[in-house]
C-alpha cells in the first residue's frame, strides 16, 4: 500500500490554511449575526423611539467587531433628524461635536469618499493616538445623510477585507432610514388627515395630498361663502336641558354636514347653533355656487325629514353612534320633542378673499378671511324663518340653473339693501325652499 507521507511543513501548511479559514468562517459568522441584530432592532424597539434605535445598531456593531466606539451622524440633509450625533460609550471623554473642525469629517462630509486611518494624531479628539478609523458615507439621492465612524485600538480593524461588510451595514443603515422617514411621513399625514376630515370629505382630502405635503399660509381665491342657523335656537333651549340641547344639536349637525361634503365643501366651523361653509377652496369648482345653493336647498329637504322624526319621537333610544360629518343617527338616551319643528335661516355670498391653513403644523385650521365672509353671514341675518338669501354675485352664477334645481319653491329679488360697515347697497334674492 502505497499511502503518501504528509511531511511536518505540509501539515503545518494545511492547519494554517484550515484555521484561516475558520477564522474567516467565523467572522462571516459574526457579520451576519450584526445585520441580523439590527433588523432584529427595528422589529422590537417602538419606533417612536428613533433615538434608541440608532443607539442600538451602533452597540451591536461595536460588540461584535470588538470596536472602541461607534458613531452615526445624520446631516443637515436627513429628513430623520439634522445634524445629530448617536454614539456609543468612548473609552476616554470626548464630544462629538470636535469631529465638525476635524480634516477627516470634512473630507467625507464634502468629498463623499470613505477615510481609513491607522493612527488619528489630533489633540482635539482623543488625549491619545492610538486608534485606527473608519468613516463611511450614507448617501441619499446625491447626498451625505449620514456618515458611519467606528474607532478601534487595533490597527488591522479596518483592513480592505472588512470594507465591503462596512459597506453592508451601511447599505442596511440606509434603508432603515428610508423606512423610518417613510413610517414618520405616513404618521404625520394621518395625523394631518384627521384633522383634515374636520373641514373636508375624503375625496377632497385626497386631492389635497396630490398636491403634497400641508403648509401654513394663505392664497387668494374665488370663494362662496354660506352660512347656516336655526332661528329661534335660543329662545328655544332655554326650555330644554343643557345635556337635550347638546344631543338635539348634535343630531342637527349630523344631519347637514355630510350635505356640504357632497357638494364638495369645507366645513370652515361650527358657531354655537349655526354652521359656516366655504366651496371652492381648497380645490378650484368653477359650480362653487351652484353647489353652495344645491346644498342650502338640500338641508331644508333634510330638515323637513329631521323635523318628522323630533315629531314623531323617532329620536327616542337610538341605538347608532355614528361619526360626525358621515350621518345617521347621534345616540339619545331619551325622548325629545320639538312642537313646532326646527327653522333654518341660510346666508350665501361669493368674492375674492384669502383661504389658507393656519395655526402651527401640529394644530391645522382651514379657513378664509375676508370682507366676502362677513357680508355672508350679515346677509344670512336678514333672512327669515326658512330662507335662503343670495347677493347678486352669487345669482348672477346660478341664474341660469334656477329650473334645474331641486326643492326650489320660488325666487324673489328684494330691495337692495346697505349692509352694516358698508358704504354701496348690494342686491339681495330670496330662495323659498319647499318645507312641509
Amino acid at each position: 500500500m502505497n499511502d503518501k507521507i504528509i511531511t511536518v511543513a505540509q501539515f503545518e501548511l494545511f492547519r494554517k490554511n484550515y484555521l484561516s479559514l475558520q477564522t474567516r468562517y467565523e467572522d462571516k459568522i459574526g457579520e451576519l449575526s450584526i445585520i441580523k441584530e439590527m433588523n432584529s432592532t427595528m422589529q422590537q424597539i417602538d419606533h417612536l423611539d428613533q433615538d434608541v434605535i440608532w443607539i442600538r445598531h451602533l452597540e451591536c456593531i461595536k460588540k461584535y467587531k470588538n470596536l472602541s466606539a461607534a458613531v452615526l451622524y445624520f446631516s443637515k440633509d436627513n429628513a430623520i433628524k439634522r445634524d445629530h450625533f448617536f454614539y456609543t460609550d468612548f473609552e476616554d471623554p470626548f464630544d462629538c461635536n470636535s469631529f465638525k473642525n476635524i480634516p477627516f469629517f470634512k473630507t467625507i462630509l464634502s468629498e463623499k469618499t470613505t477615510q481609513v486611518l491607522e493612527s488619528i494624531d489630533d489633540p482635539q479628539l482623543f488625549s491619545d493616538f492610538n486608534y485606527s478609523f473608519y468613516g463611511q458615507p450614507i448617501l441619499s439621492g446625491g447626498k451625505v445623510t449620514a456618515i458611519l465612524m467606528l474607532f478601534s485600538r487595533d490597527v488591522r480593524a479596518f483592513e480592505k477585507s472588512n470594507h465591503f461588510f462596512y459597506s453592508i451595514v451601511c447599505e442596511n443603515l440606509h434603508n432603515h432610514m428610508l423606512f423610518l422617514r417613510l413610517y414618520y411621513g405616513k404618521l404625520d399625514e394621518e395625523k394631518q388627515m384627521i384633522q383634515l376630515s374636520r373641514f373636508f370629505s375624503k375625496n377632497v382630502i385626497a386631492e389635497i395630498f396630490k398636491k403634497g405635503k400641508l403648509k401654513l399660509g394663505g392664497e387668494k381665491k374665488s370663494v362662496a361663502v354660506m352660512f347656516v342657523d336655526l332661528k329661534g335656537f335660543t329662545t328655544l333651549s332655554e326650555g330644554m336641558d343643557p345635556e337635550d340641547v347638546v344631543i338635539l344639536l348634535n343630531r342637527f349637525f349630523s344631519y347637514m354636514i355630510p350635505i356640504i361634503f357632497r357638494y364638495k365643501g369645507t366645513l370652515d366651523k361650527l358657531i354655537g347653533d349655526g354652521i359656516m361653509a366655504v366651496f371652492g377652496s381648497p380645490i378650484d369648482d368653477p359650480d362653487s355656487c351652484l353647489n353652495a345653493v344645491r346644498t342650502a336647498l338640500e338641508m331644508f329637504t333634510v330638515l323637513n325629514t329631521l323635523n318628522r322624526d323630533l315629531l314623531q319621537h323617532k329620536m327616542a333610544d337610538t341605538e347608532s353612534k355614528i361619526e360626525m360629518g358621515i350621518g345617521g343617527g347621534i345616540e339619545m338616551r331619551r325622548s325629545i320633542e320639538i312642537k313646532n319643528g326646527l327653522a333654518m335661516s341660510v346666508g350665501i355670498n361669493y368674492g375674492e378673499l384669502v383661504a389658507g391653513f393656519m395655526g402651527s403644523e401640529q394644530h391645522l385650521n382651514y379657513t378664509v378671511v375676508g370682507d366676502v365672509v362677513n357680508s355672508a353671514q350679515r346677509i344670512q341675518s336678514l333672512a327669515g324663518r326658512n330662507e335662503i338669501f343670495l347677493s347678486g354675485s352669487v345669482y348672477n352664477e346660478i341664474v341660469e340653473h334656477l329650473e334645474s334645481l331641486d326643492n326650489l319653491a320660488d325666487v324673489t329679488r328684494l330691495e337692495d339693501v346697505k349692509l352694516k360697515g358698508k358704504e354701496k347697497m348690494i342686491s339681495i334674492y330670496r330662495l323659498n325652499p319647499q318645507v312641509q
